[in-house]
């Protein structure tokens, strides 16, 4: 199983959570709009309206409207924009496209770009995501009939979110320390860090989400007939986790000049990892940060609102690895039966993979939170 390892991590180190617009942004101008996208977004949407209808948890919308030409909407009514994403400099004065490409890698997107992904309104039924976002999550390639359950977990999330009443986002932000910084300073941020997040209205959208995907996975659109019952549900987790991997890698391009990478200690070189083990790279994740002078370190600490990307991995596994242990493993199309074998197998083991990475960062987290805050927090560091 160790083989196996940096593989996942490199798939599981890169997604994000769910959010909402706490004050209404500027209205998105005609030439910015994704029509296709919007229709798409709107078509599951609505999937998981009924999805959550018929799980006892319905939310108070009748109708959804992608696009819609105006903002006073019939009672009970989502609408539903899609938008292209433009750095400030790429804009008229209408907020239009005027320049390609509309992404000019770091520069802050302008106004009206969505820069979560998604986002759901808390003061009224809305929800904004990007274009790109919608097509990464919906990519299906050309497959007429069937669905990306990536775009159904993201919206699924939104969603809830509207029947929370509260802002949220889809975000998987990697924090960065300057090595720069005084010992004392870097010291405090990892303490901070360690704080008790708010991030139970986050977890319990994920989890809400998650009851769709049960509910919707094995029936079309999203029942992938080439394999059995069992391996189409585990990729969808595939699915998901290479959507949300591949999104957050943009956002991190998009916003840095380069893509910062996690410290080495974040990346699990086995599976289990050991106590001992978990221990050492805490030690050594806090030692470098506390005695480095130059450059920085990416850290994905513990975040305020949202909880880590692999540990929202970790827990989608788990419900699905479940489900799927309930659905038979016959069925799939007999030319295809070799391919959806060796499928069956390799998604058994990756679901494994994203659920121990995820308890491998809890660990790790721990750990260094222990550390941070015990009376000697440099011991056994030295100076450099």
């Amino acid at each position: 199983m160790r083989r196996f390892a940096r593989t996942a991590v490199t798939a599981s180190l890169m997604l994000g959570g769910g959010a909402c617009l706490a004050q209404s942004p500027p209205s998105p101008p005609t030439c910015r709009l994704d029509a296709e996208g919007a229709a798409a977004a709107a078509k599951t949407i609505g999937l998981a309206l009924k999805a959550y209808a018929e799980l006892g948890t319905p939310l108070p919308i009748n109708d959804v409207v992608a696009n819609p030409e105006s903002a006073q909407l019939a009672p009970k009514t989502l609408g539903v924009y899609v938008l292209s994403d433009a750095s400030t400099s790429s804009t008229t004065k209408e907020r239009c496209i005027r320049s390609s490409p509309a992404l000019v890698k770091g520069e802050e997107l302008d106004a009206i770009s969505v820069r979560e992904g998604c986002v759901a309104a808390s003061d009224r039924l809305e929800v904004r995501c990007s274009s790109n976002t919608v097509q990464l999550f919906g990519k299906q390639g050309n497959r007429p009939g069937l669905a990306n359950p990536a775009l159904l977990y993201l919206l699924a999330h939104e969603l809830w979110h509207i029947k929370q009443r509260r802002p949220g986002e889809y975000a998987g932000r990697v924090e960065l320390i300057d090595m720069r910084k005084s010992r004392e300073e870097k010291l405090q941020t990892l303490q901070a860090s360690c704080e008790p997040g708010l991030t139970r209205a986050e977890e319990d959208a994920d989890r809400n989400a998650v009851r769709v995907l049960e509910r919707l996975l094995p029936a079309l659109p999203y029942r992938e007939a080439l394999f059995s019952p069992q391996g189409s549900v585990l990729w969808g987790a595939d699915q998901l986790n290479i959507a949300a991997n591949t999104w957050r890698k943009e956002a991190l391009e998009r916003e840095f000049i380069s893509q910062p990478k996690p410290h080495k200690s974040f990346v699990p070189t086995e599976f289990p990892t050991l106590p001992e083990t978990v221990k050492r790279n805490a030690n050594s994740f806090v030692c470098d940060v506390l005695t480095k002078r130059t450059g920085v370190v990416a850290y994905p600490g513990r975040s305020s609102t949202h909880p880590p990307l692999e540990m929202r991995m970790q827990r989608v596994a788990e419900a699905l690895r479940f489900l799927a242990a309930g659905l038979p493993k016959a069925s799939a199309k007999e030319e295809y039966k070799p391919v959806a074998v060796l499928q069956e197998q390799l998604s058994d083991i990756f679901t494994f993979m994203y659920r121990e990475t995820g308890v491998y960062l809890e660990a790790v987290q721990s750990a260094i939170c222990t550390k941070v805050n015990g009376d000697h927090p440099a011991e056994g560091c030295g100076a450099r």
